[in-house]
């Protein structure tokens, strides 16, 4: 039971919100989560980024773009 115990306590304290939870309690848990936010919004910004198809000139191409005759 005893390395069950240290097993469980050793995965949450190296987990990137392990060791703020533990150091620091309710301001830690509260800083991860920022912290995660941040992160998971900066993802889906480079995702967004990496989606748009880019012309020769490296601008994104506008797809509702009107070409007058």
């Amino acid at each position: 039971m005893l390395k069950e115990a240290a097993g469980v306590g050793g995965a949450l304290l190296l987990t990137p919100l392990g060791v703020p939870i533990a150091l620091h309690g309710i301001a830690g848990i509260l800083v991860g989560g920022a912290g995660l936010f941040v992160v998971d919004a900066v993802l889906k910004q480079a995702e967004d980024i990496m989606q748009k198809p880019e012309t020769q000139s490296g601008m994104p191409e506008s797809e509702d773009r009107d070409i007058p005759d």
